[in-house]
This record gives structure tokens, C-alpha cells and sequence, in this order.
């Protein structure tokens, strides 16, 4: 808990690209914060501090050195997560790490104790489960609202331009979409059914011919019993996916399709449209009586803001983490064993 709970709270930046960005503009619309400086070695990235006069610096230990302060948000590439991480828990700063927390789960677990030794917290970057209709679909699913829940699944669809793999990284291993994109459907999907304790999957490069995968399907194992599909890709022309669904960036055409189809014994659940099924005379069960469709009424506020705002509220302690750095590592883990079971063919337990 921070000593001063009255005082702005010091926040530095560290990494200004595409998200780094977000988080940025995002912060400075929180009156609580004083985002003291932000720190990229590249001069481009750092052009946005310029334009809200924060302060420039080229390295993470200089921005921990010069300001001190309360906490950081670190928005590095993924590889950096760690050891940006580590350094600005020994310097006392609370961290804010985007999504993945690490590239392995042997890393993650690194962080994790180096940042419960510097007694500082650790809050993951998976801000889908700031909106209020995830929470919601939570609200339902677990709270047995379509009964005991059979089955789960969902699809992320999309295709992304030829141009958006002239970044290298982005064309090897790890830069695929289930890293980047699935990771997000995989923590929702724990956070709104349960623990997922099995995975099996294949993936494909067939579309594009890259190092790194453009295809995936998996099939996930509950621990509440259920079962999930997901099928993923980002090489198909499609209107399945939360992005579009939402209409959460602006720079994508909004589609307002369901994506995610959560199954029970009782009824079902759309998401993210929440329209929930379920029978008109709930004595009489089976598929000769007719489902009625309910739309659950909900107003949207910006996720980004929210998890800032939680972060806060974490720190002064105020809130519980609603995505620990333990939480965030147990979402990677089940991404990894989706990498994992395509490589060997086998069902992959999931374990931390």
C-alpha cells in the first residue's frame, strides 16, 4: 500500500509504441496520476512526449533514477517484459506489465518473486476484463444462469494486411496470432468459466508460409468439466472477432457479430453481444420447447481507463488485482501449451 494515498500518484512510461501510446494519453486523463516521464531508446517513439511536454529519457534505468517513481507501466516488447520488470521492482515501483507477461512461464515466475520481495504488486495488461459486459458474462456463467455449463466456443477471425508483416518479428516464432491476438480470448475465457487444465491443438502456416503460424484450433479442457473450441487465424476475411464485435479500435470496422457462444444445461450465452437464451416455460426442457432470446442491457465504458483507474485502486489497496502477475502467468501458460501440443502432436497439461 503507498504511504500517501492523498498524493498524485507517480507513474512512469516505459515503452511509447502502439500501446505505450494508449496508455499514455490514457493516464493523463486520470487527475490522480503525474506521469513524471517516459522512456523509449527510440527518438521516434518518444515524439508523444514531447507533444504532452512529459519528460524524454532513453532507458528505463534512467527514467528510475531521475524521478523515482511510485509505479511504471512497462510496454516494452514482450522479450523486455522481465528484466525491465525486475529492475523497477528493486527500485520500489508497483508494475503495471502488458499482456504476454513474459515469453515463458519460467520467466514470469522470476518476476513474480523478485516483485512479492520488493513488496511491490503486479497487474497484467489484459484489459478485456475491465469491460463491463465480460464482467457480466462472468456474472452469468458462474453464477449458473444457464445451468451448469456444457461447453464453450469461440472464434477470432481476421485478416491482416500485407503490410503489417513488414515488421520481421511479426513473420518468426512468437510473433503469430496466438501470442498476440488468442492470449486475450484465452484469459477471458478463464476468467468468465473457470480454469483451463487441458489443451490440445494444431497449427497451421499453410496461408502464408512463415516461420510462425497464421492458423490454430484447439480443443481445451475445463476444470469444472466442461469443454472448449477455439479456432483462431489472422489470414481469413471474416466479422468474428472481439475487436470488431466491440468496435474497441477505432481503425477497425465495427461488425457488432458475436464471437464467443457459451453452452449450458439451462441456456446460453452470446458474447460479446449478451443475448441470453433460455426456455420460455422453464418446466418444460428440450429441444421440442421453444428458447426466447433475452439481450442483457449494458453500458460500455473505456477498459484502458478502468484498469488505470484499478491499478490506483490496487496499490493504495483499496481493491483486490482483478489480473495478478500470478493470474497473468496462468493465462500464458495455457497460451504456451497451445504452442506446445501443435508441436508434439499431444495433449498438454497445464500446469504452473
Amino acid at each position: 500500500m503507498r504511504e500517501n494515498a492523498m498524493s498524485k500518484l507517480k507513474l512512469g512510461i516505459i515503452g511509447a509504441g502502439l500501446i505505450g501510446k494508449t496508455h499514455i494519453r490514457t493516464a493523463l486523463k486520470i487527475p490522480d496520476f503525474e506521469v513524471v516521464g517516459v522512456a523509449d531508446p527510440d527518438p521516434a517513439a518518444l515524439a508523444i512526449a514531447g507533444e504532452y511536454s512529459l519528460k524524454r529519457y532513453k532507458s528505463h534505468q534512467e527514467l528510475l533514477a531521475a524521478v523515482k517513481p511510485d509505479a511504471v507501466i512497462v510496454a516494452t516488447p514482450n522479450k523486455l517484459h522481465v528484466p525491465v520488470g525486475i529492475d523497477c521492482a528493486r527500485a520500489g515501483a508497483h508494475l503495471f506489465v502488458e499482456k504476454p507477461i513474459s515469453e515463458s512461464v519460467e520467466a514470469a515466475n522470476q518476476l513474480n518473486a523478485e516483485a512479492h520481495k520488493a513488496g511491490v504488486i503486479v497487474q497484467v495488461g489484459h484489459h478485456r476484463r475491465h469491460y463491463k459486459r465480460t464482467k457480466e458474462a462472468r456474472r452469468i456463467v458462474q453464477g449458473g444462469e444457464i445451468g451448469e455449463l456444457v461447453g464453450v466456443t469461440g472464434i477470432w477471425a481476421s485478416l491482416k494486411p500485407d503490410a503489417y508483416f513488414n515488421v520481421t518479428w511479426r513473420t518468426q516464432p512468437g510473433g503469430g496470432p496466438v501470442l498476440i491476438n488468442l492470449i486475450h480470448e484465452i484469459d477471458n475465457l478463464r476468467f468468465i468459466c473457470g480454469e483451463i487444465i487441458e489443451v490440445i491443438a494444431r497449427n497451421s502456416n499453410q496461408r502464408r508460409g512463415y516461420a510462425v503460424e497464421d492458423t490454430s484450433a484447439a480443443i481445451l479442457t475445463l476444470a469444472n468439466g466442461a469443454l472448449g473450441t477455439v479456432f483462431t487465424t489472422d489470414s481469413a476475411a471474416t466479422p468474428w472477432n472481439i475487436e470488431m464485435g466491440i468496435g474497441e479500435n477505432p481503425n477497425y470496422p465495427m461488425t457488432a457479430e458475436n464471437s464467443w457462444f457459451f453452452m449450458g444445461s439451462n441456456g446460453s450465452l452470446s458474447f460479446p453481444n449478451l443475448i441470453l437464451w433460455s426456455y420460455r416455460d422453464p418446466s418444460l426442457r428440450g429441444w421440442e420447447s421453444p428458447l426466447a432470446p433475452q439481450p442483457v442491457p449494458i453500458f460500455e465504458h473505456n477498459p484502458y481507463l478502468e484498469e488505470l483507474k484499478h491499478f490506483q485502486a490496487v496499490i493504495e489497496g483499496r481493491e483486490e488485482p482483478l489480473i495478478s502477475g500470478v493470474d497473468g502467468t496462468r493465462t500464458l501458460a495455457v497460451t504456451l501449451a497451445i504452442l506446445e501440443s501443435s508441436k508434439t502432436g499431444k495433449a498438454i497439461k497445464v500446469l504452473i
